[in-house]
């Protein structure tokens, strides 16, 4: 069984890298690091961490949407570039995410339902969806449960 989907809990080594751990995931943790000079770059950054999830995601939506219409394809490359930017209040943000999805289907007569499959199946993608439509984000700081430290 996988691990349910949008929960992971981060824990820090030290200074900006963290270890996640997807509950009751069938794989091992994994290490989240910053860029030097703030962090010591042993994983991927948050900018990676966005790049991955919208290429995984927009990746196997397009899959899937391909293997409902059977349609055999090459095996899918994709490409995903961040470009940073300042918002108006001069903070660092990411301000464009180009999505390259690059195979083709095997067979000539199924390509108008590959044409069919790429013109929706962006739509039905949930990750790259809510960065779209730009996803609600609540949060809190609070002491961590158990015993106050001395």
């Amino acid at each position: 069984m996988s691990a349910p989907d949008g929960h992971a809990e981060l824990e820090e080594i030290e200074k900006y890298r963290f270890t996640v751990t997807f509950e009751g995931a069938p794989f091992p943790s994994l290490t989240v690091d910053e860029a030097p000079p703030t962090g010591g770059d042993a994983g991927p950054n948050p900018v990676q961490d966005l790049v991955m999830a919208v290429g995984h995601c927009m990746s196997s939506t397009f899959l899937y949407s391909l293997e409902r219409a059977r349609v055999p394809v090459a095996p899918i490359r994709t490409s995903v570039r961040a470009t940073i930017g300042l918002n108006d209040r001069g903070r660092r943000r990411v301000r464009k995410l180009d999505v390259t999805i690059s195979t083709y289907p095997l067979h000539d007569e199924d390509r108008s339902r590959f044409d069919r499959a790429v013109e929706t199946f962006a739509d039905f993608c949930t990750v790259s969806g809510a960065v779209r439509e730009g996803v609600e984000i609540a949060h809190r700081v609070m002491p961590p449960s158990g015993p106050a430290p001395p």
